[in-house]
């Protein structure tokens, strides 16, 4: 049983695996986990520069079209080079990613083998499409001043909107969520993005057994994970909440929980568990 396993936004590998060592204690001790590292440098993510020591690396800095294609392309060389690998668990940015490769795959060739057979998502936030938009946001500091869609075309009676569009709910808000990383806010900015996907829009895209673990109190990304339980199949989904916010479960029913959830996970897909 071999899992790949992608961090957050601000840490590492080597961080992950201690975020995840108490949940790993009560899986099977013969499974493999192999923690990937991101490739571009940041600030490490609230707390956990004083808690651990760097680098404090992400997968993609903003979700532009070319940078987290890129990061794509780098999990399916993994894959390739690496693997084959049985399931993939990921935090956050890394759940997203995880949850990007899913679905893009499953858009692409509908017909073959997902390149996982099973996912954990923990405190996921939105995951892209790949062919989406562009969303062109301009910024002064941290505020949107102007937004337009390169796939919808401009209206002058009727100007696009961006707080009335749902495929780009949470774009604004992880941006801007990114001052817990120290995300620097320059005076005048502009770029384009790829658009999330939305569940009445987009229907399901994941198949394949998933759990889905979120803080009640992860006031950032909270909704971006649940959007991420809706575009997963219902009847191969398990939801954990917990008390924190966005981070691990840290009580130990919880984390019993979580541990529970992805053995059954394994035995729902078909894995070998021990």
């Amino acid at each position: 049983m071999k899992f790949l396993c992608l961090h957050g936004m601000g840490t590492n590998s080597q961080i992950l695996e201690s975020q995840f060592e108490a949940i790993r204690a009560r899986l099977p001790p013969v499974w493999d986990f192999e923690f990937f590292d991101g490739e571009n440098s940041t600030k490490p993510f609230a707390d956990i520069g004083d808690a651990y020591p760097g680098p404090y690396l992400c997968y993609y800095a903003d979700p532009t079209p070319a940078a987290v294609q890129s990061a794509v392309d780098t999990v399916l060389d993994v894959i390739n080079t690496e693997g084959p690998y049985d399931a993939v668990l990921g935090f956050s940015n890394g759940a997203a990613l995880a949850a990007t490769v899913l679905a893009a795959a499953a858009e692409r060739n509908p017909r073959d083998l997902p390149p996982f057979r099973a996912a954990v998502f923990f405190c996921s936030i939105t995951p892209y499409r790949l062919d989406s938009g562009p969303l062109h946001l301009t910024f002064e500091g941290d505020t949107v001043v102007s937004a337009s869609r390169g796939d919808v075309p401009a209206q002058k009676d009727e100007p696009y909107d961006l707080q009335k569009d749902p495929e780009a709910a949470g774009i604004v808000a992880e941006l801007q969520g990114r001052k817990d990383i120290g995300w620097e806010v320059q005076p005048h900015w502009s770029k384009d993005f790829l658009l999330g996907y939305y569940p009445p829009l987009h229907g399901q895209r994941i198949h394949i057994p998933t759990v889905h673990v979120i803080g009640d109190e992860d006031r950032s990304y909270k909704e971006q994970g649940k959007r991420l339980v809706e575009l997963c199949n219902p009847r191969a989904r398990c939801v954990i909440s917990h008390s924190g916010g966005h981070q691990f479960p840290r009580d130990a029913p919880t984390i019993a929980k979580v541990a529970r959830a992805i053995e059954d996970m394994v035995n729902r897909a078909g894995l070998q568990v021990a």
